[in-house]
Formats: C-alpha cells, sequence, structure tokens
C-alpha cells in the first residue's frame, strides 16, 4: 500500500499543478499582464533578482553549509522555479503593488517554463535531466492549463467569474492531498531531516526577501511586491521537477516540499508583522 502510494504522488502534483494554473488562468486577462509591466527598471529587475540572483544564493548555501546532496539539490530545484502563484495575493494583503505582481507572475512562470529545462543541469552537476521531456511536462501542465484559462476569461467571462471559485477550491483541495500524501510516504526522511538544510532553506527565504525588497526602487508598494514575488517560488512547479526527475532520491522532493510549505508560513509571517508595523505607526502618528 505505502508503495502504491508512494508511486502516486508525480500523478497527485500534476493535478495539482493543472487544476492550480487553470484557476490562475481564469482570474487573468492579457490586459493584466501586460499594463504593469511597462516599468521597463523595474521589471529588469525583478528577472534579475528572481530569476538570476535567488539560484545562485541558493547554490552559494549549498557550497558553504553542508547540506547533504539529495537536500541540496532540492533547494536548488526549488530556487530554479520562480513565480509562486500565491504571490499576488500576499502582496494584496500588505498593500504592495498588486496589478505589477500579477504581470510578474505571467512573466516570471513563462522564464520559468523556459529557462528551467535548459540551466537545471548546469545548476546541479551531474544531473541527468531530459531536456525534450522537461519541456513538455512544463508546457502541457503549466503553459497549456493557463491559456486555456485565459481564453475562457476572454472569451466567455461570465462563465471563468462562475467557475473559477470552484476551480480555486479544488486546488487547494488537491494541495492538502498532496502534501499529506508526500509527508505520509517520506515520514522517516522528515523526522531525520538534516538540521543543516533548514538553515539553509530558512537562510535563502531570508536572503532572498532582501534581495528582492533592495531591488524594488523607492516606492514601497514595489518593494513589497518585489520581495514577496522573490523570495517565495513556486512549489508546484519545483515539486514536479523534484518528483519526476529525481526519481530515485526522494529526499529532492522532501527538501522541495518542506520549502513549499514553509514559504507559506513565513508570508503569513511577514504580513502579520506588516500589520502590526502598520498599526503601530497608526498608534504613534496619532498620539
Amino acid at each position: 500500500m505505502d508503495e502504491l502510494l508512494r508511486q502516486s504522488v508525480p500523478l497527485a502534483i500534476a493535478i495539482f499543478l493543472v487544476t492550480a494554473m487553470l484557476s490562475l488562468g481564469l482570474d487573468m486577462t492579457v490586459k493584466q499582464v501586460i499594463e504593469p509591466l511597462q516599468k521597463r527598471r523595474l521589471v529588469i529587475m525583478s528577472l534579475l533578482a528572481s530569476a538570476l540572483a535567488v539560484p545562485l544564493i541558493a547554490i552559494v548555501l549549498t557550497r558553504v553549509i553542508p547540506v547533504e546532496e539529495a537536500l541540496a539539490t532540492g533547494l536548488i530545484v526549488y530556487a530554479l522555479a520562480a513565480g509562486t502563484e500565491g504571490g499576488p495575493k500576499f502582496v494584496q494583503l500588505v498593500n504592495g503593488n498588486t496589478p505589477f505582481a500579477f504581470g510578474l507572475l505571467a512573466l516570471l512562470l513563462t522564464v520559468t517554463v523556459i529557462f528551467l529545462p535548459l540551466v537545471i543541469n548546469v545548476a546541479i552537476p551531474g544531473a541527468q535531466v531530459s531536456l525534450g521531456e522537461v519541456v513538455a511536462k512544463l508546457l502541457l501542465l503549466v503553459a497549456v492549463p493557463i491559456g486555456v484559462g485565459m481564453l475562457v476569461n476572454a472569451r466567455l467571462t461570465a462563465l471563468a467569474e462562475r467557475i473559477s471559485p470552484a476551480i480555486h477550491r479544488l486546488s487547494m483541495i488537491f494541495l492538502a492531498l498532496l502534501f499529506t500524501l508526500v509527508i505520509y510516504v517520506n515520514v522517516d526522511a522528515i523526522v531525520s531531516l538534516q538540521p543543516a538544510a533548514l538553515l539553509a532553506g530558512l537562510l535563502l527565504f531570508t536572503i532572498s526577501y532582501g534581495v528582492g525588497y533592495a531591488a524594488g526602487g523607492p516606492l514601497t508598494e514595489d518593494r513589497k511586491a518585489l520581495a514577496f514575488m522573490t523570495f517565495a517560488r513556486n512549489g508546484s512547479i519545483s515539486m514536479l521537477i523534484a518528483g519526476q526527475v529525481f526519481t530515485d532520491e526522494p529526499q529532492v522532493l522532501v527538501m522541495v516540499t518542506l520549502m513549499a510549505a514553509g514559504s507559506v508560513v513565513v508570508a503569513v509571517l511577514v504580513v502579520v508583522a506588516d500589520r502590526l508595523l502598520n498599526r503601530q505607526k497608526s498608534v504613534t502618528t496619532a498620539t
């Protein structure tokens, strides 16, 4: 039974990824994607921070901190997958530049689908990754569902508005089931996880958030948007790569899963801290 559940992990990841990307596409329009990206300097800094700096930070951390090879691979895979679906929502919660976060998400997903398969063999020496297979899977499970969702939103707006909440709830259910499944089949590996790997993951979050915030320019709302979109990576895509490419090393998927879950916890803590800080400023101003 346990072996059957373990073998079902890649399929569970694929199902979640399709529903998540379809839900995202149903909420997106071409105008929403294009208009916020007219700030050229901010877009360039965003790409440098998220697509270049974060993977390099992950690689450096795995060289500096003595992390087991499979866990180091998981950290790098997670770092390579830019563009988290939940980013714009968290940006909205801290009063950041939400339209820009939405446009940046579409851009980062495009970059991830195109460039992740090309650079993964370079970023992870010794990895035997089939470029054509990875590209095909990313196109089928990421690009196609988003495209279908956007097409429905453009041609059948009323239908998109009606089914979007249901698809979103469905993707959240699949996400919860996926996390439960991965944790169950890898419980021994999680319990015995190397503390150094947790430290490396925490440092990746912290440094990446700082890099994104610093690269956001003079406006606080842009800084907040870029900080969130930089530190939180695409957990579903990185889990897909980990689960279907590194099949002989389950700890790669364990590390990616923990990073994906950890990014949500960190994002919530940042939102709470931001609100407490704003409340304190309001009290200080009033007095």
